[in-house]
Formats: C-alpha cells, structure tokens, sequence
C-alpha cells in the first residue's frame, strides 16, 4: 500500500477533510476484508444504536443525517441479520425502538478493542494530553461541520 508523501507546504495547505476521507477510505477496506456480514455503513448505524439505545429510527436519522427511509433499508438488514431488535414503543406503538441484541453488542465491543488498538497505535509518539487535544479538536471540528449544515436547511 501506498503512502501519503505530501511535502510539508502540502500538508498545511490541504484540507482536513481530505486527511478524514483517507482514513474512512482505509477503515471501510478494512472492514470489508474482515467483516463478512457487515457493510461499512452497518458499522456507524450500530456504533450509533450502541451509543444511544432505545432510539427510534427517525432519532436514528437525525443522527446520520439521513432519510428515515435510508434508516428503514439498513435497519431491516441489520435486524435480518441478529445485530439489532426493532421493538414498538409502548407509548407510541408507531414508533419502533432499537437496540442492539447480544450478538450485535458482541460485534460493536470487538470494534471498538480494535478502534482503540489502532488508535492506540497511532497515538503511542504522543502525549496524552494531545491526544485529548486532538480527539477535541476533531469533535470540534465535527460540530462546526453539522452547524454549518444546518444553516442552509
């Protein structure tokens, strides 16, 4: 594999979102050769249903930013596939409730050990105090990012 060889002029003058599509880029390789029954796009609905259980799926595609019948067509297939329950809410029963099942958590914990290994890889020249920096910076990032989106809905 190829490796970025960007003078240093380069890299300051390169957009952080072109360093962010290649590590996406580089984990969704990495998934597809190692996850037999698990798209790349599976992986952000689970982390997401993990990270905010009981959500609905229209909570779902708020989250992502998608359409409710994008969230459906992933759904359906992660239930299919035993990773996630879609249950009626006992208040709406209209609204259905996701959570992950057992199997589903065991997938989310094995990617996330490997998430932090490989962050651990990465981070292992620095301080932990840039480490919380950067994770930071990027969360800020990221935010700014969504504000910026919603400013011209």
């Amino acid at each position: 594999m190829s490796r970025l060889n960007f003078e240093d002029e380069r890299i300051n003058f390169t957009p952080l979102i072109l360093y962010v599509d290649y590590i996406h880029i580089l984990h969704r390789e990495y998934l597809i050769e190692n996850y037999e029954n698990l798209a790349p796009v599976d992986v952000t609905y689970l982390m997401n249903i993990f990270y905010n259980p009981n959500c609905s799926q229209k909570d779902l595609s708020e989250l992502l930013f998608v359409s409710e019948s994008n969230v459906t067509q992933i759904i359906k297939k992660l239930e299919k596939n035993g990773f996630i329950t879609r249950n009626p809410d006992e208040k709406n029963k209209s609204r259905k409730i996701l959570n992950l099942t057992n199997e589903g958590k065991i997938i989310v914990f094995k990617l996330i050990k490997e998430m932090y290994e490989w962050e651990g890889n990465f981070f292992k020249d620095y301080s932990p105090e840039d480490v919380e920096k950067f994770k930071k910076m990027i969360y800020d990032y990221s935010q700014k990012t969504i504000d910026s989106l919603e400013q011209f809905k």
